[in-house]
């Protein structure tokens, strides 16, 4: 086994399998006197749960993955030629096919024994959206070796540092942008021969600015419901934990009270069976001394 293939069979784990399969590994490894691969091996980092989710849709339905790598790349030479009315159409695709990939990711996260919690489901729609800003960042999550979730601020490079496990994976090609009409004829005959395609009209920089401030508000908003559904699990779980200890003592409580009443029932009873005594023993000692009275005097000699 090699590292590549170590990480293939690691990104494919659910996570609670991730931390023993790596020591497996690396034991092998050490057992196979390969130190170099042992300490590769080990340095391996467990997928964040956004990342493993969507490490697993990359595995399970490639051709999702491929929708977003042909997306990002129409999107990216339609913001070169300044397309406007491409950026338009696109933008629209971008959003439905981000809604569909959260959704399928959810799906193949639930069949692979996982969920996507608010928080979580939050980081992969963002990471979609990073992998569609770039298309380094569209290989690095189409690559099914991401290790945490992506996010874009708007405007420049999309942050990959250790966005995904060594090795480096090669298995897609890189994105080409192809540009100019004529492919198969030459330079100068290509043009000749075929009219010359109408230049799309220029879009208004003032649409495009405020396009820019709404998706720059849009990742805000993300960062800030991701954190928002981090305070709310948090508070879910102490909840959770509060509701367990009061149902803890609800129980000992209702316990207590039935005791309680099976005490004063008891002591109901003892009372009552004591009067019942006291009247037994007071009717016995007037029987005494009545016989008594009758008994005659009898003198001592």
């Amino acid at each position: 086994m090699d590292l590549d293939e170590a990480v293939g069979e690691l990104y494919g784990l659910h996570p609670d399998e991730f931390l023993p399969a790596r020591r497996g590994l690396a034991a092998k490894a050490k057992a196979d006197k390969e130190t170099g691969l042992a300490k590769a091996i080990e340095s391996i980092r467990k997928p964040t749960a956004a990342a493993w989710a969507i490490n697993q849709l990359v595995r399970a339905r490639p051709d999702d993955m491929e929708r977003l790598v042909e997306l990002a790349a129409g999107l990216h030479e339609a913001q070169e030629k300044m397309d406007g009315a491409a950026m338009k159409t696109l933008g629209r695709e971008r959003t439905s096919l981000i809604d569909q990939l959260v959704h399928a990711t959810a799906e193949v996260a639930k069949e692979g024994g996982g969920s996507l919690s608010m928080p979580v489901a939050n980081q992969v729609r963002e990471t979609f959206v990073a992998a569609l800003a770039t298309t380094a960042a569209a290989e690095a999550v189409g690559s099914g070796q991401l290790t945490r979730a992506l996010s874009y601020a708007g405007f420049g490079d999309v942050d990959l540092s250790e966005a995904t496990a060594a090795p480096a994976p090669a298995r897609r090609p890189a994105l080409r942008v192809i540009k100019g009409e004529g492919q198969g004829s030459g330079r100068g005959k290509g043009r000749a021969a075929e009219p010359e395609p109408e230049e799309p009209a220029e879009p208004d920089p003032a649409l495009l600015k405020r396009l820019a401030e709404a998706e720059k508000r849009s990742r805000e908003t993300m960062s800030a419901a991701a954190k928002a559904g981090d305070a709310l699990s948090e508070a879910t779980d102490a909840l959770e934990t509060l509701d367990a200890r009061i149902a803890e003592l609800d129980a000992e409580l209702k316990a207590a009270r039935g005791e309680r009443d099976g005490l004063v029932k008891a002591q109901r009873e003892a009372a009552a069976a004591n009067k019942v005594a006291d009247r037994t023993l007071r009717a016995a000692l007037a029987e005494v001394d009545q016989i008594r009275a009758k008994l005659p005097d009898t003198d001592d000699d």
